[in-house]
């Protein structure tokens, strides 16, 4: 019983941290598309 919820437990933690790292990265490179194409951004460089 306690081996299988720490396996339990285990496995949640895995998907929960896998998809908080997704998250992250996907919001990375959406900010980055979004600052490349920003007009105001362009005029400044």
């Amino acid at each position: 019983m306690n081996s299988g919820m720490l396996i339990v437990g285990f496995v949640i933690f895995s998907i929960y941290i896998f998809g908080l790292l997704y998250m992250i990265n996907y919001s990375h490179r959406s900010q980055e598309k979004d600052m490349k194409n920003d007009p105001e951004l362009k005029n400044l460089k």
